[in-house]
């Protein structure tokens, strides 16, 4: 896998390990101080701003797959001919299918969410879309096409300076995107010529690790404002026909079997309405 997975372990455990630390600082290292504490379990204070809050939201997002990966507009996937027999017992050859991995500029959108806070710990859900101009600088000319990017991402967030309204926090979760890219597809016949063009969808698996600020206006509203770095990798094309992972293969070159590395650093503006408990 060209995402290192046991780096992104080691930063997550690094991480973990000390929201933790900072958690038993904030509750003055003694888990047994019920003085400090209302629930021992989450870390809740009884000074703490926000003990419980169940929340929606809605926001803008600025978001983006690095040129810098697989996703520079260079490359291309293919899929050799299959063999078939039809219901009428008619066999044949299936065309090999191409389709185009682009670049995208970086663009605006939209997220919605979802989320439940326990003291200084939550879980969200979240909903991206945006729309980008697909560029594929392989062929000549250039060709540019429409491209939508959408992911659902679910991340844990640990707070902190959770007395205060304005709060700090850091996210780490997965991501489940996919890009859609018009006309970005081709099926290509024996004599290598395009014998028909379709949508594409490539789709993967990836890991969030962010962080951002909370300014809680009241008990029930607050504005967000933060930054995720993905770290993913797209493992599947749906294009002409939807091929296994096994067979993507990078350039046509047989021999390279092997995912999509697309990563990419987002940036969120959003607000929410909570519902105290």
């Amino acid at each position: 896998m060209k995402i290192k997975i046991a780096t992104f372990g080691a930063i997550l455990f690094i991480t973990l390990c000390g929201t933790a630390g900072v958690s038993l600082a904030d509750q003055g290292g003694n888990l047994s101080d019920n003085s400090e504490t209302d629930d021992n379990f989450w870390g809740i204070k009884s000074t703490d701003f926000i003990k419980s809050r169940t929340y929606i939201g809605v926001g803008g997002i600025s978001s983006v797959i690095d040129s810098s990966n697989d996703f520079n507009g260079t490359q291309s996937v293919s899929f050799a001919p299959v063999s078939y027999t039809n219901s009428n017992g008619v066999t044949g050859v299936t065309d090999s299918e191409v389709d185009l991995v682009p670049s995208i500029n970086r663009n605006f959108g939209f997220n919605i969410m979802a989320g439940h806070r326990e003291g200084p710990w939550a879980a969200e859900l979240t909903y991206w879309r945006s729309d980008h101009t697909a560029t594929f600088t392989g062929v000549t000319p250039t060709f540019t096409t429409s491209a939508t990017l959408q992911s659902f991402d679910f991340n844990l967030k640990r707070y902190f300076l959770t007395q205060l309204p304005t709060q700090p926090f850091i996210t780490v979760g997965m991501c489940f995107p996919w890009l859609w890219v018009s006309n970005g597809s081709n099926l290509v016949d024996a004599n290598n010529n395009v014998a028909g063009i379709n949508d594409e969808t490539i789709s993967g698996f990836g890991f969030d690790l962010g962080v951002g600020m909370e300014i809680y206006l009241d008990d029930h509203f607050s504005l967000v404002g933060g930054a995720c770095q993905r770290w993913t990798e797209y493992a599947q094309i749906n294009g002409a026909e939807k091929v296994e992972n096994a067979s993507l293969t990078e350039d046509g070159n047989s021999s390279d079997v092997s995912s999509l590395e697309g990563n990419g650093l987002n940036f969120y503006v959003d607000t929410t309405i909570g519902f105290n408990e």
